[in-house]
């Protein structure tokens, strides 16, 4: 049987377009939210809780890690290895011998991404 080559161009484009379209919604089906606890250093604690949060920076909570994909710390803008901190619900503890001078702030970014319902 003869099938016109415009057809044949046609659904080849169709199959194109369905895969795009099934590419960006598998993309849309994850989300993220982030999270951030500041506070300032006061060069003598190694182990940092909520209550220890710097004001006016809207909520803030150090998250449990199950529920966390990625954590991140800054100590003075620097990013510091996993190794160096320990951080479970409620609580950041830094591991190792040095502790962040007085006034250096202190950022825990935790990220989730998680699947759309």
């Amino acid at each position: 049987m003869y099938k016109p080559l415009f057809l044949t161009a046609c659904r080849k484009r169709r199959k194109r377009k369905n895969i795009r379209r099934s590419r960006k919604a598998s993309l849309a089906r994850y989300l993220s939210k982030i999270s951030f606890f500041y506070t300032t250093a006061d060069g003598d604690k190694r182990v940092y809780t909520e209550s220890d949060r710097t004001e006016g920076y809207g909520k803030q909570s150090i998250p449990c890690p199950a529920t966390i994909t990625y954590t991140q710390l800054f100590v003075n803008g620097v990013l510091q290895p996993s190794s160096l901190y320990h951080v479970q619900k409620g609580t950041l503890t830094f591991l190792s011998n040095d502790v962040p001078e007085k006034g250096v702030p202190i950022i825990l970014q935790c990220i989730r991404i998680y699947k759309r319902r």
